[in-house]
């Protein structure tokens, strides 16, 4: 009837800029190429408490954020995670399937993203924190160490200091 299309376009509009959120097989989820966790990090006590902790809820209730990837010639959709490496490993090493918001972003969105994530969670070690600065200016994300530091909002120093380390 009219008055429930109606209904559901008020419901609809009232969703304007979410981004969507689904359970993702993670074998359809790739790391990204600007992931900061040394793949040894995947064997730490912290890692093993964090997969028991998904483990027990039945998945990851903290989403993850991925982007969407051109379909391959199979026709499947695949996505590069933005965050949320080590909850997507985890769901992964468990057959579980991985709870994802998906937006389109570019590099330099899911740098920052990735970057200012992973500050309020896990830290990362300093070499792992210099060695993803590095990667970023090697492959010419951003174009100077004081670019880099002003679009995460870290202290120029600091950055200098995380950077030799990886050096």
């Amino acid at each position: 009837t009219a008055s429930e299309v109606q209904g559901l376009r008020t419901e609809l509009q009232s969703w304007e800029g979410a981004t969507a959120a689904r359970r993702l097989d993670p074998h359809l989820v790739v790391r990204s190429i600007w992931a900061n966790r040394d793949p040894r990090h995947f064997q730490s006590p912290e890692f093993l408490k964090l997969k028991d902790e998904i483990a027990s809820a039945g998945g990851n209730k903290q989403a993850i954020k991925v982007r969407p990837l051109a379909v391959g010639s199979d026709g499947v959709q695949r996505y590069e995670v933005c965050f949320g490496h080590r909850r997507h490993q985890a769901c992964l090493e468990l057959g579980l399937p991985v709870l994802a918001l998906i937006d389109s972003v570019s590099d330099v969105v899911l740098f920052i993203e990735m970057e200012r994530e992973n500050r309020e969670r896990q830290d990362l070690t300093p070499w792992e924190q210099g060695r993803h600065y590095q990667l970023s200016l090697e492959r010419g994300l951003f174009p100077s160490n004081r670019k880099l530091a002003k679009a995460i909002g870290v202290d120029l120093s600091n950055l200098g200091k995380a950077l030799s380390l990886a050096n």
